[in-house]
């Protein structure tokens, strides 16, 4: 398992590229959240938010490349005005527009079914994963005024990306996706091992023990009364008591430990007709997992009862794995029971330290019949940003539904609403979402939550269980903290401005979790440049240089040159006058950093709104070795941007 992971199109037919680590893959999402969280009954008003309006076009996404869209999903327009247009490298005429009706149905070329879906297949979303590349620019315009959330890859400036043009050959992709529930192909050496294992209350039975490196690239079970007819809550008791853990490299705690409900992406109502890409219940009524499951050294698989007696039957196939493995994540879950949600609080999903793609979500509720808990928004925190990669604006919408999933269960290779159930004076509702080529790479820590309400305001139980390939070692190691306006500070950096708009300090709140906590800073602004030296670690795979900003100033864009060669184009869209700090961050490439103990850092405003401003900038270098991180630097205060 070698080399780069692919992106685009090809990215959705390798799953074998999961494992693979991404370091100068940078996720974000764009949506139509409420900016303005000030006080009660604000924060939930999700609709007809963009980055901005030109002329009759609403601005969803202005990016600079390169990069990668892998998701749209929007609901709630006029099937018979409402439009999309998408810009590709700075081209003035728009390279697709088309009416969103048109974009959703699955029959207009290249917007093909299975990787587009109307809210009759979605469940009151529609949704569209055709990827749209791109290698200096993308802008995605509309006319309509409702819900929208659109995911995306951004890479560092130099990376080689061929930009979309529609005659892109989508056939491998939508026939694999159409084929779910079908083992994808292997390479030749395969070996299988199969056999019923007798499992009683209290039992545990080792289904699987090899030696590596290998990796196990599928694992089916049936399981007793577990089948596509026999739905509902009578065989919750079967999938909720047994659960499968793998063990990896001789580890005392496992890495997967999970009822089979909820690992095969049912949740924890019961069976149902799931036939996910990944996870699942194929033809035969048997579950599978279809996660590649690479180890280096040891690996062992296993069932625990805790419910009733059952005979499992199980088939799990894996092969050998060649070349360098310094780069691959093992396969790991996060169950986490929040049962009741607590008020003011994000329901938690996953909290994690090293190095990882997040590649999917299993959620389950139970709560007020009348579901105002999916009102929720997610947050997504990476790598210690004070500012959220991805915002949502509900919780069925972060599982490609709409309207509490308006057309009831359904199942899509890559989301369902498996449970929907109102019964006792409660509403129980489960789904699931994987993230494939649209994982959510971390190199030092990421933070996944949810609201329970439009405003963390309703009480539910949720059960959330995240899959994520992971690396306990830090990739991504802070070296430099340069705060602006703090003398000292800047006399270390060797700090120059010109063109110099303002100087002062500010008292902000970040968007997000920390939106009530008020953050203190110092900070300058110009229309010139700013220079400054940073220290850096001369063993590193490049440097990602975070800036903390008030985005009351909408649109900054700066050239970013380091020892005065030009890297590329920093550039933020969009702005938010309520809450107002955020983090923005630019990687700048290796072959600009390699072998360097420092780099200096020119800022060349290009434009904006008014200026470009800068508070704290912080210098993390990416380590390939993932050796011991050294201590954090000090700058001449506190300076954490890490909420919570």
């Amino acid at each position: 398992m070698t080399g780069a992971p692919v992106h685009g199109l090809a990215a959705l037919t390798r799953l074998d590229q999961l494992p693979l680590l991404r370091p100068h893959t940078l996720a974000g999402g764009q949506s139509s959240y409420q900016r303005d969280t000030r006080g009660p009954g604000r924060g939930n008003h999700d609709w007809n938010n963009f980055l901005g309006v030109r002329g009759d076009e609403k601005v969803m996404l202005d990016q600079r490349g390169p990069g990668v869209v892998y998701r749209i999903w929007v609901t709630g327009f006029d099937p018979a005005t409402d439009w999309l247009r998408v810009y590709f490298d700075d081209d003035p005429t728009p390279r697709i527009d088309i009416l969103l009706a048109d974009l959703f149905s699955g029959t207009h070329a290249p917007f093909l079914a299975p990787l587009v879906a109307d809210d009759t297949v979605s469940s009151g979303g529609f949704t569209c994963y055709l990827p749209l590349p791109y290698q200096r620019a993308i802008t995605i315009t509309t006319n309509m005024g409702r819900y929208y959330n659109i995911g995306f890859h951004t890479f560092g400036p130099g990376t080689p990306v061929t930009t979309w043009t529609g005659a892109e050959d989508t056939t491998p992709a939508r026939r694999a996706w159409m084929n779910a529930g079908a083992h994808p192909k292997q390479p030749s050496g395969e070996a299988t091992v199969a056999g019923v294992g007798q499992l009683r209350p209290g039992s545990v039975r080792t289904i699987f023990e090899a030696d590596g490196p290998r990796s196990i690239s599928a694992i089916m079970l049936t399981v007793p009364d577990v089948t596509a007819a026999r739905t509902g809550p009578e065989t919750a008791e079967i999938l909720n008591g047994l659960a499968i853990r793998m063990y990896w490299d001789g580890e005392a705690t496992p890495s997967v430990d999970a009822p089979l409900g909820a690992f095969f992406g049912m949740g924890r109502f019961g069976s149902c007709p799931i036939r996910a890409l990944v996870v699942g219940l194929d033809a035969a009524d048997r579950l599978y997992v279809y996660l590649p499951m690479p180890f280096r050294r040891h690996a062992r698989i296993e069932l625990a009862s805790t419910g009733p007696t059952a005979a499992v039957g199980y088939l799990l196939r894996h092969h050998p794995l060649t070349g360098d493995l310094a780069d691959v994540g093992y396969l790991h879950t996060r169950l986490t029971a929040t049962t009741p949600s607590v008020a003011g609080r994000d329901i938690p999903i996953l909290d994690v330290t090293g190095s990882g793609n997040l590649v999917g979500v299993t959620a389950s509720y139970a709560g007020r019949p009348d579901r105002w808990f999916l009102e929720g928004d997610e947050r997504i925190y990476v790598d210690d940003s004070g500012s959220p990669a991805c915002h949502g604006t509900g919780t069925e919408d972060f599982f490609n539904g709409g309207w509490y999933f308006a057309r009831g269960p359904y199942t899509q290779p890559m989301s369902g609403n498996t449970a929907h159930l109102l019964d006792d004076g409660a509403a129980r509702i489960a789904a699931y979402r994987f993230l494939l080529q649209d994982a959510v790479p971390f190199r030092r820590r990421i933070r996944v939550s949810i609201e329970h309400g439009g405003h963390n305001d309703t009480t539910t139980d949720a059960w959330m269980l995240a899959y994520y390939y992971h690396q306990p070692r830090i990739r991504l190691v802070l070296t430099d903290i340069l705060d602006v306006g703090d003398r000292a500070s800047e006399a270390a950096h060797g700090y120059r401005i010109s063109g110099q708009r303002w100087a002062g300090s500010r008292r902000y709140q970040y968007e997000g979790v920390a939106d009530t906590v008020d953050v203190p800073d110092t900070g300058r602004a110009h229309r010139g440049t700013s220079r400054f030296v940073l220290r850096i670690d001369p063993d590193n795979d490049g440097v990602l240089l975070r800036r903390r900003f008030d985005q009351t100033i909408a649109n900054q864009r700066a050239d970013v040159l380091v020892d005065a060669k030009v890297i590329g184009p920093w550039y933020v869209a969009g702005g938010n006058p309520f809450r107002q700090w955020r983090d923005a961050e630019f990687l700048i490439p290796p072959s600009a950093t390699a072998g360097r103990k420092t780099i200096e850092v020119t800022i060349r405003f290009v434009a904006s709104a008014l200026d470009w401003n800068e508070f704290t900038y912080w210098a993390y270098c990416l380590r390939p070795s993932g050796l011991t991180a050294p201590a954090t630097p000090s700058a001449a205060g506190p300076r954490s941007n890490a909420p919570g």
